[in-house]
């Protein structure tokens, strides 16, 4: 999941401003959906800053 939304987030970041909201609005029940199903992780920023970078890389969630 993370790996693709990386992905999602780089397409978000780059794309003109009409296709992002087209994209966004594809994009914002599914990062609902990650939050309810997820837990913060307090400590992520702490193993890499790498992780400090996107909300959803801050997540617990099963593997």
């Amino acid at each position: 999941m993370v790996d693709q939304r990386n992905v999602l987030g780089e397409a978000l970041r780059r794309l003109p401003a009409a296709a992002r909201r087209e994209l966004q609005r594809l994009v914002d029940p599914l990062d609902e959906e990650f939050l309810r199903k997820t837990l913060p992780d307090p400590r992520a920023a702490e193993r890499r800053t790498w992780n400090a970078q996107a909300w959803w890389r801050q997540r617990l969630r099963e593997r």
